[in-house]
């Protein structure tokens, strides 16, 4: 049954990207690919779970991790699991087929294609590619994997005499630490310092601050970070695991940071015209969104939805949609931003949103990222005939000045904020913003430092 359930998962994951397929890295320093597996996923995943991937029992792959010296393994919660979903991915990534890696994380085929191309470029960072790998299944150990399997462990003792296996704490543990309520010593009201000369403070003590450096026209200026543990996939709709707790909100309040942002995607937040479908529970999102909002706002921190748009769609879409297609990479292509029915929907979209969520704080915007978005986005707009004549500088200032038409349309106080990431200078939007959306433009740069140490959104 189990063989037959793998192999119907790998005739269903025909819509998962493969790229170059190439022949995975191997594991020689285990007898076989299923000893590989235990061990990588030992704190990770139940071993219920691996041994229905692998057709085994539950105490056969017990028995393969501890011969290779491994004590354990931890109880794994549900939201552990739902934590670590990337390095499960990662682990994972040379040593199964799409079919067993789906049964691995217990997700559906289209969660898993969503978190490769959404999921801040993931499958990007996994090199373009999904190595093809064979079905990994139990066979009974003979005596040379036994062999084997000591020769592990006489090594894990040598080098880990205390033992190894256990977490010296729980996975995530932080998570619940960050999120606990402190006592605020009085040094902050709302967000801001009372004395000026403990902003300047903010940049050694919290990390992916954004920092507004223009001339003082916004007041208080600009402080925003990104949660050390939010997921970063679909934020708005898993509540279990909230990026913001009241707790850190607190914590980010005391050291100064009045601004918070997560990631948003139109198609997620608004009506998508040409197929609803993706758009199902954007109420929800909203709901959830403006709940955030409310929360934050009590700390004295604003919300800000950092977009990158408009997204590509994949080449099935464009069957019944070709008067949309802009500049092709992979098996998506860009909407072309040079298409009216595109432009509105990307001003209504953030227009609802406004509406919906009235003290949103704002939107940043990357234009130029790994993401494929407008036709000039990766710097081939030369391939669009609508957007190629027009140039770089025009087509990436015009979305972020659909962006602030929305805004505007709402007529709401949120501020739209890019970043030139990615945009050469020569093509700098900077100079071709609407005059009325300059003034609402504030380029972003951002410091590293420790209490929010997660990666930008570049």
């Amino acid at each position: 049954m189990l063989i037959g359930m793998v192999g119907l998962g790998l005739i269903l994951c025909a819509d998962l990207p493969v790229g170059s397929a190439p022949i995975p890295v191997a594991s020689p320093h285990f007898p076989d690919r299923v000893h590989a597996l235990v061990w990588r996923n030992w704190q990770l995943v139940p071993a219920s779970r691996i041994a229905s991937v692998i057709g085994a029992k539950s105490a056969d792959v017990l028995r393969m991790g501890r011969a290779m010296g491994l004590s354990g393994p931890p109880t794994i919660t549900a939201d552990q699991q739902r934590r670590s979903y990337i390095t499960v991915i990662r682990r994972n990534w040379h040593l199964l087929p799409y079919g067993q890696l789906l049964q691995l994380l217990g997700w559906p085929e289209e969660k898993l294609a969503y978190t490769l191309r959404e999921d801040d470029f993931l499958y990007v960072k996994l090199g373009n590619l999904k190595p093809k790998c064979d079905p990994v299944r139990f066979v009974t150990p003979d005596e040379r994997v036994l062999a084997w399997e000591r020769e592990i462990a006489a090594i894990v003792k040598q080098v880990f005499p205390s033992g190894a296996g256990m977490p010296t704490e729980p996975l995530f543990k932080f998570v619940a630490d960050l999120s606990k309520r402190t006592m605020d010593d009085g040094r902050w009201t709302m967000g801001v310092p009372r004395d000026e000369r403990d902003a300047s403070s903010i940049t050694s003590t919290s990390t992916n601050v954004f920092l507004n450096h223009q001339p003082s026209t916004l007041n208080p200026p600009l402080r925003m970070c990104y949660s050390y543990f939010a997921l970063y996939g679909d934020p708005l709709l898993e509540k279990s695991a909230d990026p913001f707790p009241d707790g850190y909100l607190a914590r980010l309040s005391k050291v100064g940071v009045n601004a918070v942002w997560l990631q948003g995607v139109l198609y997620k937040l608004a009506p998508f015209p040409w197929d609803p479908k993706m758009s199902e529970h954007y109420q929800e999102r909203l709901r959830n969104l403006g709940a955030l909002v409310a929360r934050a706002k009590r700390h004295g921190i604003s919300v800000y939805l950092y977009l990158n748009e408009p997204r590509a769609m994949p080449e099935a879409f464009y069957a019944s949609n070709a008067q949309f297609k802009g500049v092709s990479e992979g098996d998506h292509s860009a909407l072309c931003t040079s298409v009216p029915e595109i432009q509105e929907y990307i001003a209504q979209s953030v227009q609802s949103i406004c509406q919906a969520v009235p003290h949103i704080g704002g939107f940043f915007t990357i234009t130029a990222s790994e993401n494929l978005t407008n036709c000039w986005s990766h710097g081939r707009g030369t391939e669009c005939p609508r957007c190629g004549k027009r140039g770089a500088a025009a087509v990436i200032a015009e979305v972020n000045g659909l962006i602030q038409r929305g805004i505007d349309r709402a007529a709401a106080k949120a501020r739209a904020n890019r970043r030139n990431s990615g945009v050469p200078s020569s093509g700098s939007s900077s100079v071709r913003i609407p005059t009325e959306s300059a003034k609402h433009a504030v380029p972003l740069t951002n410091h590293q430092s420790p209490l929010t140490n997660h990666h930008s959104p570049i």
